[in-house]
């Protein structure tokens, strides 16, 4: 069987032309509006693709627990028992009272004075040499010393008796025990002194003196 086209020869029609004209104005000017599409190069070399590493979230903070504190129980203190003593009552004096004035007789009384003595300080004179036993005091010579012409000086202390004589005798310096031997024998045997006094009464004192051993040429 076939078939044969036939094609009539008929003029468009213009409604339909100016309609077809239109749909492809509206797509070219969309076309058009459309956003530029760029194509990047394809990038050259070996892309490699490294695995990402997911973030291990951070441990939770524990806060430690305080341990509770408890406070002391107040305490309630008691304040001590006042205890009262009584003291005895203190006895009243009774003053003598003296008044200026006069008697029932109309004259004046006299209230003596009390005088008080104020006694002075003793009179001490010191012990010293009685002159009438003056060429008693130097002693005699060390032969030994006075061979070998040593001279020399004897300090001592003495106790006066209230008689004058030297009760005892105590050495200070000497630079020859022969010095100080000659010197106790002639204070103990020979000295006299005149004894110290208290307001005129004889008390022991004791003095200290020097002796001097020297050859007169």
């Amino acid at each position: 069987m076939s078939y044969v086209s036939v094609y009539e020869n008929k003029t468009p029609r213009s409604k339909g032309l100016i309609m077809t004209v239109a749909v492809h104005a509206a797509i070219i000017g969309a076309v058009i509006a459309m956003p530029a599409i760029i194509v990047t190069e394809r990038p050259e070399g070996t892309l490699v693709a490294l695995p990402k590493l997911a973030e291990i979230p951070p441990e939770p903070v524990i806060e430690e627990q305080q341990p509770e504190v408890k406070a002391a129980p107040q305490t309630q203190q008691i304040a001590p028992d006042r205890t009262i003593i009584k003291l005895p009552p203190v006895p009243k004096i009774q003053y003598a009272e003296a008044t200026l004035g006069s008697d029932s007789g109309g004259r004046g009384i006299d209230i003596p004075l009390q005088t008080i003595e104020i006694a002075p300080d003793p009179v001490i004179v010191g012990a010293r040499l009685n002159t009438r036993y003056a060429g008693q005091f130097q002693p005699a010579y060390p032969t030994g010393l006075l061979r070998l012409e040593r001279e020399g000086e004897v300090s001592v202390r003495v106790l006066v008796g209230t008689n004058g004589r030297v009760k005892q005798i105590e050495l200070i310096d000497s630079p020859h025990v022969d010095f100080w031997t000659a010197t106790r024998k002639q204070a103990l045997g020979k000295w006299r002194f005149t004894p110290a006094t208290r307001d005129g009464t004889p008390i022991e004192s004791w003095m200290t003196l020097k002796v001097r051993f020297e050859i007169n040429s």
